[in-house]
Protein backbone atom coordinates (compact mmCIF):
# COMPACT_ATOMS: atom_id res chain seq x y z
CA UNK A 1 0.00 0.00 0.00
CA UNK A 2 1.43 3.32 -1.17
CA UNK A 3 1.95 6.72 0.88
CA UNK A 4 -0.72 8.63 -0.78
CA UNK A 5 -3.32 5.60 -0.35
CA UNK A 6 -2.04 5.48 3.33
CA UNK A 7 -2.72 8.79 4.00
CA UNK A 8 -6.09 8.67 2.49
CA UNK A 9 -6.79 6.19 4.94
CA UNK A 10 -5.84 7.80 7.91
CA UNK A 11 -7.56 11.00 6.65
CA UNK A 12 -10.89 8.71 6.37
CA UNK A 13 -9.99 7.22 9.94
CA UNK A 14 -9.93 10.52 11.42
CA UNK A 15 -13.15 12.20 9.47
CA UNK A 16 -15.24 9.54 10.51
CA UNK A 17 -13.88 9.60 14.52
CA UNK A 18 -14.35 13.30 14.00
CA UNK A 19 -18.42 13.11 12.66
CA UNK A 20 -18.72 10.05 14.93
CA UNK A 21 -17.96 13.13 18.00
CA UNK A 22 -19.79 15.75 16.62
CA UNK A 23 -22.77 13.69 16.01
CA UNK A 24 -22.79 12.39 19.88
CA UNK A 25 -22.03 15.85 20.88
CA UNK A 26 -25.34 17.49 19.53
CA UNK A 27 -27.14 14.17 20.89
CA UNK A 28 -25.88 15.36 24.30
CA UNK A 29 -25.98 18.84 23.36
CA UNK A 30 -30.22 18.97 22.62
CA UNK A 31 -30.97 15.77 25.25
CA UNK A 32 -29.76 15.56 28.53
CA UNK A 33 -27.96 12.52 29.81
CA UNK A 34 -29.78 12.78 32.85
CA UNK A 35 -33.54 12.22 30.59
CA UNK A 36 -31.49 9.65 28.79
CA UNK A 37 -30.73 7.57 31.69
CA UNK A 38 -34.20 8.25 33.28
CA UNK A 39 -35.58 6.42 30.15
CA UNK A 40 -33.29 3.90 29.92
CA UNK A 41 -34.16 2.55 33.86
CA UNK A 42 -37.86 1.88 32.53
CA UNK A 43 -36.47 -0.45 29.83
CA UNK A 44 -39.02 -3.69 29.57
CA UNK A 45 -36.56 -6.27 29.24
CA UNK A 46 -38.84 -8.86 28.05
CA UNK A 47 -39.08 -7.10 24.58
CA UNK A 48 -36.08 -5.94 24.45
CA UNK A 49 -34.86 -9.10 24.83
CA UNK A 50 -37.21 -10.53 21.67
CA UNK A 51 -35.41 -7.91 20.00
CA UNK A 52 -32.07 -9.80 20.90
CA UNK A 53 -33.27 -12.99 19.50
CA UNK A 54 -34.69 -11.12 15.66
CA UNK A 55 -31.41 -10.34 15.42
CA UNK A 56 -29.88 -13.66 16.39
CA UNK A 57 -32.85 -14.39 13.67
CA UNK A 58 -31.32 -12.24 11.15
CA UNK A 59 -27.61 -13.58 11.31
CA UNK A 60 -29.14 -16.83 10.90
CA UNK A 61 -30.71 -15.92 7.61
CA UNK A 62 -27.62 -13.65 6.31
CA UNK A 63 -25.70 -17.05 6.57
CA UNK A 64 -28.43 -18.98 5.15
CA UNK A 65 -28.04 -15.91 1.91
CA UNK A 66 -24.43 -16.14 1.68
CA UNK A 67 -23.88 -19.90 1.78
CA UNK A 68 -26.33 -20.10 -1.49
CA UNK A 69 -24.24 -17.91 -2.88
CA UNK A 70 -21.37 -19.09 -1.94
CA UNK A 71 -22.59 -22.58 -3.16
CA UNK A 72 -24.91 -21.74 -5.96
CA UNK A 73 -24.38 -23.81 -9.43
CA UNK A 74 -22.53 -26.87 -7.15
CA UNK A 75 -23.85 -30.12 -6.39
CA UNK A 76 -25.32 -30.45 -2.77
CA UNK A 77 -22.92 -32.14 -1.31
CA UNK A 78 -19.76 -30.18 -2.62
CA UNK A 79 -20.78 -27.04 -0.81
CA UNK A 80 -19.45 -24.94 2.64
CA UNK A 81 -21.31 -26.55 5.56
CA UNK A 82 -23.59 -24.12 7.30
CA UNK A 83 -21.93 -23.90 10.56
CA UNK A 84 -18.42 -22.42 9.00
CA UNK A 85 -20.29 -20.25 6.76
CA UNK A 86 -22.52 -18.97 10.01
CA UNK A 87 -19.52 -18.73 12.68
CA UNK A 88 -16.83 -16.83 9.76
CA UNK A 89 -19.68 -14.95 9.24
CA UNK A 90 -19.81 -13.78 13.26
CA UNK A 91 -16.44 -13.35 13.13
CA UNK A 92 -16.60 -10.84 10.34
CA UNK A 93 -19.63 -8.75 11.93
CA UNK A 94 -17.22 -8.70 14.95
CA UNK A 95 -14.34 -6.92 13.41
CA UNK A 96 -16.46 -4.87 11.60
CA UNK A 97 -17.97 -3.28 14.73
CA UNK A 98 -14.47 -3.03 16.14
CA UNK A 99 -12.26 -1.90 13.22
CA UNK A 100 -12.53 0.50 10.90
CA UNK A 101 -12.47 0.44 7.05
CA UNK A 102 -14.40 -2.99 7.37
CA UNK A 103 -11.80 -5.10 7.72
CA UNK A 104 -14.72 -7.58 8.92
CA UNK A 105 -15.90 -8.02 5.40
CA UNK A 106 -12.04 -8.57 3.90
CA UNK A 107 -11.68 -11.44 6.63
CA UNK A 108 -14.66 -13.07 5.86
CA UNK A 109 -14.02 -13.35 2.32
CA UNK A 110 -9.99 -14.64 2.94
CA UNK A 111 -11.78 -17.27 6.08
CA UNK A 112 -13.96 -18.77 4.03
CA UNK A 113 -11.73 -18.70 1.01
CA UNK A 114 -9.71 -21.15 2.77
CA UNK A 115 -12.30 -23.74 2.77
CA UNK A 116 -12.18 -25.53 -0.06
CA UNK A 117 -14.09 -25.53 -2.79
CA UNK A 118 -14.50 -21.68 -2.35
CA UNK A 119 -11.72 -19.21 -3.52
CA UNK A 120 -10.46 -15.67 -1.67
CA UNK A 121 -12.22 -13.93 -5.18
CA UNK A 122 -15.60 -15.71 -5.00
CA UNK A 123 -15.66 -14.66 -1.64
CA UNK A 124 -15.00 -10.96 -2.09
CA UNK A 125 -17.72 -11.16 -5.07
CA UNK A 126 -20.15 -12.20 -2.56
CA UNK A 127 -19.43 -9.63 -0.79
CA UNK A 128 -20.19 -7.28 -3.37
CA UNK A 129 -23.57 -8.82 -4.40
CA UNK A 130 -24.84 -8.74 -0.55
CA UNK A 131 -23.89 -4.73 0.17
CA UNK A 132 -25.83 -4.73 -3.50
CA UNK A 133 -29.13 -6.17 -2.66
CA UNK A 134 -29.27 -4.80 0.72
CA UNK A 135 -28.94 -1.43 -0.58
CA UNK A 136 -31.54 -2.03 -2.96
CA UNK A 137 -33.85 -3.47 -0.72
CA UNK A 138 -33.91 -0.11 1.31
CA UNK A 139 -33.66 1.93 -1.72
CA UNK A 140 -36.99 0.16 -2.47
CA UNK A 141 -38.92 -0.42 0.99
CA UNK A 142 -37.62 3.67 1.80
CA UNK A 143 -40.88 5.06 -0.63
CA UNK A 144 -43.04 2.07 1.22
CA UNK A 145 -42.45 3.50 4.62
CA UNK A 146 -43.46 7.14 4.13
CA UNK A 147 -47.08 6.30 4.71
CA UNK A 148 -45.73 6.07 8.37
CA UNK A 149 -44.77 10.07 8.18
CA UNK A 150 -47.76 11.83 7.94
CA UNK A 151 -46.81 15.47 7.62
CA UNK A 152 -44.45 14.59 5.03
CA UNK A 153 -45.17 17.22 1.82
CA UNK A 154 -46.45 15.41 -0.73
CA UNK A 155 -43.67 16.63 -3.25
CA UNK A 156 -40.88 15.20 -0.99
CA UNK A 157 -43.04 12.17 -0.85
CA UNK A 158 -42.89 11.84 -5.12
CA UNK A 159 -39.06 12.35 -5.32
CA UNK A 160 -38.72 9.54 -3.25
CA UNK A 161 -40.76 7.38 -4.82
CA UNK A 162 -39.34 8.31 -7.51
CA UNK A 163 -36.04 7.54 -6.96
CA UNK A 164 -37.59 4.30 -5.65
CA UNK A 165 -38.78 3.65 -9.05
CA UNK A 166 -35.12 4.54 -10.38
CA UNK A 167 -33.68 2.14 -7.97
CA UNK A 168 -35.97 -0.66 -9.09
CA UNK A 169 -35.35 0.04 -13.03
CA UNK A 170 -31.30 0.25 -11.88
CA UNK A 171 -31.42 -3.19 -10.42
CA UNK A 172 -32.90 -4.78 -13.59
CA UNK A 173 -30.27 -3.02 -15.73
CA UNK A 174 -27.68 -4.86 -13.08
CA UNK A 175 -29.52 -8.31 -14.00
CA UNK A 176 -29.17 -7.32 -17.95
CA UNK A 177 -25.41 -6.34 -17.61
CA UNK A 178 -25.14 -9.54 -15.53
CA UNK A 179 -26.19 -11.76 -18.37
CA UNK A 180 -24.28 -9.64 -20.56
CA UNK A 181 -20.96 -9.13 -18.76
CA UNK A 182 -18.73 -8.63 -22.71
CA UNK A 183 -21.42 -5.97 -23.68
CA UNK A 184 -21.51 -4.48 -20.60
CA UNK A 185 -17.55 -4.09 -21.03
CA UNK A 186 -17.60 -2.18 -24.05
CA UNK A 187 -20.27 0.14 -23.46
CA UNK A 188 -18.83 1.27 -19.98
CA UNK A 189 -15.24 1.53 -22.01
CA UNK A 190 -16.73 3.93 -24.51
CA UNK A 191 -18.15 5.75 -22.47
CA UNK A 192 -15.38 6.49 -19.38
CA UNK A 193 -13.17 7.24 -22.71
CA UNK A 194 -14.54 10.27 -22.59
CA UNK A 195 -13.93 11.16 -19.09
CA UNK A 196 -10.25 11.87 -19.50
CA UNK A 197 -9.81 11.75 -15.68
CA UNK A 198 -10.41 8.03 -15.18
CA UNK A 199 -8.62 5.15 -15.58
CA UNK A 200 -11.11 3.18 -18.08
CA UNK A 201 -9.08 -0.26 -17.33
CA UNK A 202 -9.08 0.22 -13.66
CA UNK A 203 -12.69 1.15 -14.04
CA UNK A 204 -14.04 -1.30 -16.31
CA UNK A 205 -12.43 -4.13 -14.47
CA UNK A 206 -14.51 -2.76 -11.11
CA UNK A 207 -17.65 -3.00 -12.89
CA UNK A 208 -16.50 -6.93 -14.39
CA UNK A 209 -15.69 -8.11 -10.71
CA UNK A 210 -19.40 -6.36 -9.57
CA UNK A 211 -21.14 -8.35 -12.80
CA UNK A 212 -18.95 -11.14 -11.76
CA UNK A 213 -20.08 -11.42 -8.27
CA UNK A 214 -23.77 -11.04 -9.72
CA UNK A 215 -23.14 -14.02 -12.15
CA UNK A 216 -26.08 -16.07 -9.63
CA UNK A 217 -28.61 -13.50 -11.38
CA UNK A 218 -28.35 -15.19 -14.55
CA UNK A 219 -29.72 -18.25 -13.83
CA UNK A 220 -33.81 -17.38 -13.06
CA UNK A 221 -34.27 -19.69 -10.80
CA UNK A 222 -30.85 -18.91 -8.47
CA UNK A 223 -32.10 -15.00 -9.07
CA UNK A 224 -35.35 -15.72 -8.00
CA UNK A 225 -34.02 -17.01 -4.66
CA UNK A 226 -31.65 -15.00 -4.04
CA UNK A 227 -34.25 -12.03 -4.40
CA UNK A 228 -36.52 -13.85 -2.08
CA UNK A 229 -34.07 -14.44 0.57
CA UNK A 230 -32.82 -11.09 0.50
CA UNK A 231 -36.62 -9.68 1.80
CA UNK A 232 -37.07 -12.31 4.26
CA UNK A 233 -33.29 -11.74 5.51
CA UNK A 234 -34.47 -8.02 6.37
CA UNK A 235 -37.75 -8.96 7.94
CA UNK A 236 -36.54 -9.80 11.47
CA UNK A 237 -34.46 -6.41 11.83
CA UNK A 238 -38.03 -4.56 11.15
CA UNK A 239 -39.16 -7.17 13.89
CA UNK A 240 -36.25 -6.59 16.19
CA UNK A 241 -36.62 -2.47 15.96
CA UNK A 242 -40.08 -2.49 16.32
CA UNK A 243 -39.78 -4.63 19.41
CA UNK A 244 -36.92 -2.47 21.30
CA UNK A 245 -39.17 0.54 20.53
CA UNK A 246 -41.54 -1.09 22.90
CA UNK A 247 -39.02 -1.78 25.50
CA UNK A 248 -38.79 1.88 25.65
CA UNK A 249 -42.47 2.71 25.50
CA UNK A 250 -42.63 3.61 22.14
CA UNK A 251 -45.60 2.93 20.42
CA UNK A 252 -44.71 2.65 16.91
CA UNK A 253 -46.04 0.87 13.70
CA UNK A 254 -43.92 -1.86 11.52
CA UNK A 255 -44.05 1.12 8.63
CA UNK A 256 -42.56 3.60 11.59
CA UNK A 257 -40.54 0.55 12.43
CA UNK A 258 -39.29 0.31 9.03
CA UNK A 259 -38.86 4.03 8.26
CA UNK A 260 -36.11 3.75 11.10
CA UNK A 261 -34.73 0.83 9.63
CA UNK A 262 -34.13 2.87 6.72
CA UNK A 263 -32.79 5.68 8.34
CA UNK A 264 -30.64 3.91 10.35
CA UNK A 265 -29.12 2.08 7.27
CA UNK A 266 -28.51 5.19 5.56
CA UNK A 267 -26.71 6.76 8.22
CA UNK A 268 -24.33 3.80 8.00
CA UNK A 269 -23.19 5.01 4.47
CA UNK A 270 -21.99 7.62 5.95
CA UNK A 271 -17.98 8.43 7.20
CA UNK A 272 -17.56 7.25 11.32
CA UNK A 273 -15.99 5.50 13.72
CA UNK A 274 -15.91 1.76 13.43
CA UNK A 275 -19.79 0.62 13.98
CA UNK A 276 -20.94 3.78 13.20
CA UNK A 277 -21.08 5.00 17.20
CA UNK A 278 -22.44 8.26 16.87
CA UNK A 279 -24.22 8.42 13.34
CA UNK A 280 -26.02 6.15 14.54
CA UNK A 281 -27.65 7.33 17.41
CA UNK A 282 -27.68 10.72 15.70
CA UNK A 283 -29.79 9.82 12.86
CA UNK A 284 -31.90 7.50 14.36
CA UNK A 285 -33.13 9.90 17.49
CA UNK A 286 -33.49 12.78 14.57
CA UNK A 287 -36.03 10.21 12.65
CA UNK A 288 -37.92 9.98 15.93
CA UNK A 289 -37.96 13.05 17.32
CA UNK A 290 -38.09 15.17 14.04
CA UNK A 291 -39.97 13.02 11.89
CA UNK A 292 -42.33 10.77 13.91
CA UNK A 293 -42.73 13.21 16.70
CA UNK A 294 -41.53 10.55 19.55
CA UNK A 295 -40.03 11.98 23.06
CA UNK A 296 -36.67 13.28 23.15
CA UNK A 297 -34.87 10.98 26.59
CA UNK A 298 -36.96 7.78 24.78
CA UNK A 299 -35.57 8.28 21.47
CA UNK A 300 -32.57 8.74 22.31
CA UNK A 301 -32.60 5.70 24.54
CA UNK A 302 -33.61 3.31 21.97
CA UNK A 303 -30.76 4.46 19.64
CA UNK A 304 -28.01 3.79 22.77
CA UNK A 305 -29.95 0.57 23.89
CA UNK A 306 -30.44 -1.03 20.04
CA UNK A 307 -26.91 -0.42 19.46
CA UNK A 308 -25.84 -2.02 22.59
CA UNK A 309 -27.92 -4.71 22.31
CA UNK A 310 -26.20 -5.09 18.65
CA UNK A 311 -22.67 -4.99 19.92
CA UNK A 312 -23.22 -7.42 22.65
CA UNK A 313 -24.65 -9.79 20.49
CA UNK A 314 -22.30 -9.73 17.50
CA UNK A 315 -19.07 -9.62 20.28
CA UNK A 316 -20.49 -12.87 21.45
CA UNK A 317 -21.19 -14.94 18.14
CA UNK A 318 -17.87 -13.53 16.48
CA UNK A 319 -16.06 -14.92 19.81
CA UNK A 320 -17.78 -18.11 19.69
CA UNK A 321 -16.74 -18.07 15.80
CA UNK A 322 -13.27 -17.85 16.80
CA UNK A 323 -13.42 -20.66 19.18
CA UNK A 324 -15.05 -22.95 16.39
CA UNK A 325 -13.15 -22.02 13.51
CA UNK A 326 -10.04 -22.83 15.54
CA UNK A 327 -9.07 -19.18 14.36
CA UNK A 328 -7.27 -16.62 16.67
CA UNK A 329 -8.13 -12.80 16.76
CA UNK A 330 -4.54 -11.95 15.62
CA UNK A 331 -4.21 -14.59 12.70
CA UNK A 332 -7.56 -13.05 11.47
CA UNK A 333 -6.73 -9.62 11.13
CA UNK A 334 -3.13 -10.32 9.88
CA UNK A 335 -5.01 -12.25 6.89
CA UNK A 336 -7.32 -9.72 6.45
CA UNK A 337 -4.81 -7.10 6.23
CA UNK A 338 -2.66 -8.78 3.59
CA UNK A 339 -5.34 -9.21 1.53
CA UNK A 340 -6.72 -5.32 1.85
CA UNK A 341 -5.00 -4.17 -1.53
CA UNK A 342 -7.41 -6.60 -3.41
CA UNK A 343 -10.64 -5.38 -1.19
CA UNK A 344 -13.25 -4.60 -3.52
CA UNK A 345 -15.53 -1.38 -2.95
CA UNK A 346 -18.83 -1.75 -1.90
CA UNK A 347 -21.78 0.12 -0.99
CA UNK A 348 -22.80 0.27 2.91
CA UNK A 349 -25.57 -1.34 4.71
CA UNK A 350 -27.54 -1.17 8.18
CA UNK A 351 -28.22 -3.72 9.73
Amino acid sequence: MDGTTTTGKRLQFWLGIAISLVCLGALFFFIKPADILAALQTTRYDYLALAGLALLVFMLLRAVRWRFMLNSGRAGGDGVPYSKVFHIQSIGYLLTNILPFRVGDVARAVLVGNVPPVTIAQGLSTMVVERVFDFLFIIILFPFTLVAVSDLPADTQAVVQVVGVLTIVAAAVLVIAANQRALAGRMATRILDRVPFLDTAAWVKRLDNLLLGLNVLTRFKDGLILLVLSVVVWLPIIAGYWLALRAVHLETSLAEAAFVVCIAAFSLTAPSSPGGVGVFEGSVTFALVSILHRPEAASASFAFLYHALNYLLLAILGVIGINRTSATFGSVLASARAAMPAKSKSPGYGG
